[in-house]
Order: C-alpha cells, then sequence, then structure tokens
C-alpha cells in the first residue's frame, strides 16, 4: 500500500511539474512573440515610406533641426561622399523608390536625379531653391569690368573651365545656393514647408522649431552683412566657384582656382594668370578647400608672398560633422572669420 502511495505521489509531482512546465513554456513562447511583434512594429515603423530622404548635408542639416525625432531624417549621401560625383547604388534608388519624398538642392546639383526619376514614380520630389534669386553659371566668371579680366574671365576661362570644372555645374545655374545665408533661409523654408506636407499632423511642432532656426539664419546673415560690409568689393581667392551666391549678396567677389580638385589642376597659363590678378589687387591669402589639398593654394602662395587659409563648401558630411564637433551653422561662421580676415 505505501509503495502504492509513493508511486502515486511521485506521478502527482512529475504532472504538476509538466504543467508548470508546459505554463512557463506558454509565456514564455508568448513573450517571445510578443517581442516580435513589436520589432516587427518597430520595423514597419522604419520602413522607408516613412523616411524623409534628402540629399545632401545642409538639407539634412534643416531637416533635422526643424523635425527633430518626429521623422527619421535619411541623407541617401553616405558620410565623406563629395555631392558633386557621387552617384546612388541600386539599393539607394530601391530605397528612394518605397520612399514618400525626397527634398533635393535642385539647380542641377544632382546630377544623378534625372537618370533615375522614372524610378521613383511615387516619391515626391521637393526642389529647395524655389523663389531663390538664382545666379547664371556663366556670370561667376565675371570677377572683373577692366579688359585684362574680362580676357581672363571668357578667353581662358571658357577653354578650360568646361574641360577641368563640368562636375562642378550640371545646369544653367550656380547650384550653391546653401553658402550664402541670406539664400540658405530661403532654402530652409522650402524645407520646412515639405516637412508639414510629410507629416501634417505635427506642425504646430514644426513650425516653432522652424522659427527658431529662421531666426538663427537671420541673425547670421545679418552678421555676414555687417563684418562684410566695410570690404565691400574685394576679392578672395577660392578653391572652386562655391562662393558666387556669398559674393553677390555681401558685395564681394570671388577669384576661383581651377583644378583644386583631386582630378584636375590649374596650368601654368592659369597659374600665372592668377599670379598677376593676385598681385595686382594685393591679395594675401590663397584658400584651399577644408579636407581637401592645399597644395594649389601653397603654390600661389609663395608666388605671390601670401598666406593660406580653409574654406568648407559644405558639400560632404565629414568626420568632424559626424562626431558633432561642426554642423552648417558653426562652418559658415568658420568662413565669415575666415574672409574677412583676408585681404
Amino acid at each position: 500500500m505505501k509503495k502504492l502511495y509513493k508511486i502515486l505521489l511521485l506521478a502527482l509531482v512529475i504532472g504538476v511539474a509538466s504543467g508548470c512546465a508546459r505554463q512557463n513554456n506558454e509565456v514564455n513562447n508568448q513573450k517571445a512573440q510578443e517581442q516580435i511583434s513589436k520589432k516587427d512594429d518597430k520595423s514597419t515603423s522604419k520602413t522607408d515610406s516613412n523616411k524623409l530622404y534628402v540629399s545632401f548635408y545642409p538639407i539634412e542639416y534643416m531637416a533635422k533641426e526643424i523635425a527633430k525625432d518626429k521623422i527619421d531624417v535619411v541623407n541617401v549621401m553616405p558620410k565623406g561622399a563629395t555631392v558633386h560625383d557621387w552617384e546612388p547604388t541600386a539599393q539607394d534608388i530601391k530605397n528612394l523608390s518605397d520612399s514618400k519624398m525626397l527634398i533635393v538642392n535642385g539647380l542641377g546639383l544632382e546630377g544623378w536625379l534625372e537618370d533615375v526619376k522614372s524610378s521613383l514614380k511615387n516619391t515626391e520630389i521637393v526642389d529647395s531653391s524655389t523663389n531663390i534669386d538664382k545666379i547664371k553659371a556663366e556670370e561667376e566668371h565675371d570677377h572683373d569690368h577692366d579688359h585684362e579680366e574680362h580676357e581672363h574671365d571668357h578667353d581662358h576661362e571658357e577653354k578650360e573651365h568646361d574641360h577641368d570644372h563640368e562636375h562642378h555645374h550640371h545646369g544653367e545655374f550656380d547650384p550653391h545656393v546653401w553658402m550664402s545665408p541670406k539664400q540658405a533661409r530661403i532654402q530652409m523654408k522650402n524645407v520646412y514647408e515639405a516637412i508639414i506636407k510629410f507629416d501634417s499632423e505635427n506642425k504646430d511642432f514644426y513650425e516653432k522649431n522652424y522659427k527658431e532656426l529662421d531666426k538663427k539664419f537671420e541673425e547670421l546673415d545679418k552678421k555676414y552683412a555687417e563684418v562684410l560690409a566695410p570690404q565691400k568689393d574685394k576679392y578672395f581667392i577660392v578653391p572652386h566657384e562655391a562662393f558666387g551666391y556669398l559674393a553677390r549678396d555681401y558685395e564681394i567677389r570671388q577669384v576661383p582656382i581651377e583644378g583644386i580638385n583631386s582630378d584636375s589642376e590649374p596650368d601654368l597659363n592659369k597659374m600665372k594668370e592668377l599670379t598677376n590678378f593676385a598681385k595686382s589687387h594685393k591679395i594675401n591669402t590663397a584658400f584651399y578647400e577644408m579636407g581637401e589639398s592645399d597644395k594649389i593654394a601653397n603654390s600661389l602662395a609663395k608666388e605671390i608672398n601670401a598666406k593660406t587659409a580653409g574654406l568648407s563648401t559644405i558639400e560632404a558630411k565629414t568626420q568632424d560633422i559626424e562626431d558633432g564637433k561642426d554642423n552648417y551653422f558653426s562652418l559658415l561662421e568658420k568662413n565669415l572669420d575666415a574672409i574677412s580676415q583676408a585681404r
């Protein structure tokens, strides 16, 4: 009898244990399923249709300052890529085709866009250069009015520019609107209006952030005007023609060095012209592009007994930007300091 009792008791313990194990397994399975569901929900919320794509860093900065954490703003260009030369991969095109909106600079800057537009039938493409006071690309060469410089602008540059700098002018107009705070303020408003269209439910939130950012642009515009006003009509030698809007808006004059990029360099005749021009106008600084080679600027500086300094064209997202050491505004301010100190 005792033996039978022990057997029944053992069976009862095993049954209870098995039941508990089954219950625990069911609970664990349910929890696992809940985790999977949560991941699926998170994955769904991050699909490309809910991502706002932008074409390069300055627009990314504007969009993120306005949208904050309400929208997943994605820069289609990888860190370090140059805006004039970058081409999207098949995966990039797939991501863009699945998205609702892509905000671009416009004015031909995104040379790749025409080739992929047919694949972006469901993606709204927003041109952030709307309402910009555009500069014709060829106007940038007209940096003086006397005969010698007229020949420099039209005889030499028309022969050399198309060969050396073709990748910098993709269209009829100069695309570098973001380099001038005055024009960038207009561009930023276009970005804001696109964001409201992308997500109208949070309009009040975006409007508040937009007004704060607009105030920063207004203050920077005034600072540029005040600092550069005493230097009206001065010339400054720049790596390439990225400063046309800045020069026009604040009444100074850029003199571009051709071939500063890695794929080409100015020939001896061009260097001689730049040297003579710099000497005759008592230019004491040759600018190079930050993050790029300063070889040409150094060579020119040696000829004219001048110094060299860096300017940023803010065309690529650098490691310093990634690390938070710099941003769009800080680089515009650094440019102002450098240009104002040059003579």
